[in-house]
């Protein structure tokens, strides 16, 4: 491990293997740590601050280990090394049990190291329990290394948390080849028809047969680890069988020791015909794939969404094509929604769009999305007029409404119909409450997302006012300035008026670096670019600027942003210039330069707003820094990853709507962003057409090849460019949606007059940076509370001004 020095000389924990090892057999001794020897748990070796035995409440047995930490740089934990002899080739698991007290804080999960046989590592395979205060918990991490492996440390560890935990029952192993999960739908497509899928430990060969009294009626083969089939109900010849008992086997032989096994499961059928394909409809905080299947068939075919005045919400309608049974042409038909009162919410105000994809060739470990794999993941929202599903696949729509200020309160209805051309079409029926109260058109909280324009002029040729306002207008529908951190010219003072009569809060005029000139951005200059001659230049351009913004009553929006992510030898660079700026125009200073959160030292470099990176933000210390009169923001970046939230395009989506309720509970004073639309991927060199380029784009959104950039996807890049203008994604909209539950939670704490009884408002969805909910329920559940909460103190309100 990178991070733990254990000197070779250590007599270290060590279970060695003579041979090739039996899959699935635990190759840990003494893994429920009842056997003990000197006060600790015999093979497991003690690191850094180490653990403790506990006989307080183990999972299973008399025994766990416990570890307890007062410091957030504290580290502990247990380590066993197993050693392959020869060396080993094979996907690997480790599991096992922890249960937590208050844990706050970095890495709290089971951790493994692995050497290769050719001396290179494999470092930081992890999987994370859950944050906060919670009972037993199982937690699982598979993984596959490139290269055979002679030996693995694998820790249970608690390292820069504080807090408590537990842990037992830890297990390592190779994996069995094994059916992982599986679901088998009767009528998913309607009639006899079966929709079979799962997925397998290993990669295999594999055929999936439909029997019916043990004689195959319908049989497909893959490869890989996630099985799919489709059966429409009918023979080979294409005559419709009877309803009734069948069963589905599943043969594999897998790739690594060509192992054979066989899985039978029993599924019963109503009669009928198919139609052809299955619909059904989820939340926007889950991600449907080319190969979703729905959790329940049988479910009502209806969304339900509930959404303030000004505010807009999303729901999706998923299909699924039966294999061989494309969709064609498939097109949608809005309708007005219907108040009780018989107002409408009037079909322009909804809108659809086709859910696209992007390839993501290799993922990032994340405990909350084991069953995922590479390839194709949803992410853009397409703007298109019909569209086609392939036999076999999966298709969402995205849907979104917009409740328009003055509209009465109430439960609007009425249906979505979706036509394919040729088969049935399906109705949806859409459920729409409308709370009450209206969120403002200007957000509560400041944000600076970072739209540049040298990516705009690198895709459309140049930036004209009128696709740069077309941008503008899509970041406020989203309540996100049109801002841009890294900009080297102040912005136009008509588009500065423009989008302030819509609702911008705030605005860069420019960063303090050397002009980007014809590239597309500069991020931060060398320390030899300031020089006078610089800093004189510099002055020439900001005085007509700013006194400018000053007559026209928009300075009070304004803030100077500089030196992005310096370290310590700025340290005068950034004292001068930002006491020019202070001095010289009286507007305030933002920096994600890496300083201290500590008032004296913020007020030695004459910064006002200073920006932390989540995974280093401690709200005790941006409290102080706030008492001093300073602003203290946070970001997230391509870091941290779990156990903290992000909006990355393989992290949970529910993440990127968390955030919002994070920035509240955590007292950000604004939210930053480093790019919206970083477009400098290599293939990422033409304007996006979605009929003719969609669902499947080839457009990249991933950082790189090599290491960690090769697992970061969507790092900067949260809109396309589209030949109609921008082009949403999903993970977008849920940060729209964070933003405006954040607006719910503003408008709680001034109706109570307390903010800290919006602060415990939070807390069911999230406790801190690291403890916080992946469950749409428990999210949509509060913020109805929140939501009801406030109906009830504005109507209160009423009442004692009458």
């Amino acid at each position: 491990m990178r991070y733990f020095s254990i000197p070779l000389a250590l007599a270290l924990a060590c279970v060695a293997m003579a041979q090739p090892p039996s899959r699935g057999k635990n190759l840990l001794a003494n893994p429920s740590f009842e056997a003990v020897r000197g006060g600790l748990a015999t093979d497991w070796q003690p690191n850094r601050s180490g653990y403790s035995l506990s006989r307080d409440g183990s999972y299973d047995g008399q025994m766990a280990i416990e570890m307890k930490s007062d410091s957030s740089s504290a580290s502990y934990a247990a380590m066993q090394r197993v050693v392959f002899e020869p060396a080993v080739r094979h996907p690997l698991r480790v599991s096992g049990w922890s249960r937590a007290e208050n844990v706050q804080g970095q890495d709290y999960c089971l951790y493994v190291d692995c050497w290769y046989a050719d001396g290179t590592n494999l470092w930081g395979q992890r999987v994370d329990f859950d944050h906060g205060t919670h009972d037993w918990q199982y937690a699982e991490l598979i993984f596959e290394p490139e290269k055979p492996v002679t030996r693995v440390h694998v820790y249970a560890m608690l390292r820069n948390c504080t807090g408590r935990a537990w842990f037992d029952m830890l297990e390592f192993s190779l994996i069995p080849l094994e059916v992982a999960w599986e679901q088998v739908s009767p009528a998913l497509y309607g009639g006899n028809s079966i929709d079979y899928s799962a997925r397998l430990s290993l990669p295999c060969d594999w055929v999936a047969l439909v029997l019916q009294n043990n004689q195959p009626v319908y049989s497909t083969s893959g490869h890989g680890t996630h099985v799919s089939l489709g059966w429409s109900g009918t023979d080979d010849s294409g005559r419709l069988l009877p309803g009734g008992r069948y069963s589905v086997r599943l043969l594999a032989t897998d790739n690594w020791l060509h192992e054979n096994m066989s899985h039978d499961r029993a599924v019963t059928t109503p009669s009928g015909a198919s139609r052809g394909y299955g619909a059904w409809t989820c939340t926007a905080m889950e991600r449907v794939f080319v190969d979703t299947v729905p959790p329940d068939p049988q479910a009502p075919l209806s969304a339900a969404i509930a959404l303030a005045r000004n505010e807009r919400e999303s729901f999706q309608v998923v299909l699924r094509a039966a294999p061989g049974q494309n969709l064609e042409n498939c097109t949608v038909r809005l309708e007005d929604l219907t108040g009780p009162r018989g107002e409408k919410i009037a079909a322009s105000q909804i809108q659809w769009q086709q859910v696209g994809f992007v390839n993501i060739p290799r993922l990032h470990a994340h405990s909350r999305i084991r069953d995922a794999s590479s390839g194709w993941w949803p992410d853009p929202l397409l703007q298109v007029e019909s569209f086609s599903v392939p036999g076999g696949t999966t298709q969402s729509l995205w849907f979104t409404v917009y409740a328009k200020p003055g509209i009465s309160s109430g439960t609007y209805q009425g249906y979505v119909t979706i036509s394919p051309a040729n088969a049935e079409p399906v109705r949806i029926h859409v459920e729409v409450l409308v709370y009450d109260f209206d969120l403002p058109m200007q957000p509560h909280l400041n944000t600076a997302f970072s739209l540049m324009d040298g990516f705009l002029e690198k895709l459309y040729g140049s930036c004209t006012t009128e696709l740069r306002r077309a941008y503008g207008d899509f970041m406020l529908e989203h309540r996100l300035n049109p801002d841009d951190i890294s900009r080297t010219d102040p912005p136009d003072l008509e588009d500065l008026a423009y989008y302030s009569r819509r609702g911008m809060n705030t605005f860069n005029v420019l960063q303090l670096a050397e002009h980007r000139g014809d590239k597309a951005w500069v991020w931060q200059s060398g320390l030899w670019v300031y020089t006078p001659e610089f800093k004189a230049n510099l002055i020439s351009r900001l005085d007509p600027y700013v006194a400018a913004l000053k007559r026209r009553g928009m300075a009070d929006r304004a803030y100077i942003y500089g030196f992005d992510e310096v370290g310590e030898k700025y340290r005068a660079v950034v004292s001068e210039y930002f006491a020019m700026v202070k001095q010289r125009y009286g507007l305030p200073t933002l920096t994600t330069a890496l300083v201290p959160l500590e008032p004296g030292h913020l007020r030695e470099l004459n910064i006002d707003w200073v920006c932390r990176i989540t995974s280093k933000y401690d709200l005790a210390d941006a409290e102080r820094c706030r008492r001093a009169g300073h602003e203290v923001w946070a970001y997230v970046a391509s870091v941290p990853r779990a156990p903290y939230a992000n909006w990355l395009a393989d992290d949970p989506l529910i993440e990127a709507r968390v955030l919002g309720w994070q920035s509240y509970h955590q007292k950000f004073d604004g939210l930053l962003y480093w790019g919206v639309n970083m477009w400098q991927m290599a293939r990422n060199d033409h304007i996006i057409d979605p009929a003719q380029d969609g669902p499947r784009l080839k457009w990249s959104i991933t950082t790189g090849t090599e290491g960690w950039r090769g697992a970061t996807h969507g790092d900067g890049l949260l809109v396309y460019p589209g030949k109609d203008g921008p082009i949403g994604s999903i993970r977008l909209a849920a940060i729209r949606d964070g933003l405006e539950d954040y607006d719910y939670l503003a408008l709680l704490a001034e109706l109570e007059s307390d903010p800290e009884a919006a602060r415990r408002a939070c807390v069911p969805v999230t406790e801190g940076l690291t403890a916080f909910t992946h469950d749409p329920a428990r999210l949509y559940s509060q913020r109805d509370q929140v939501a009801r909460r406030i109906e009830q103190l504005l109507a209160r309100r009423t009442r004692s001004q009458r």
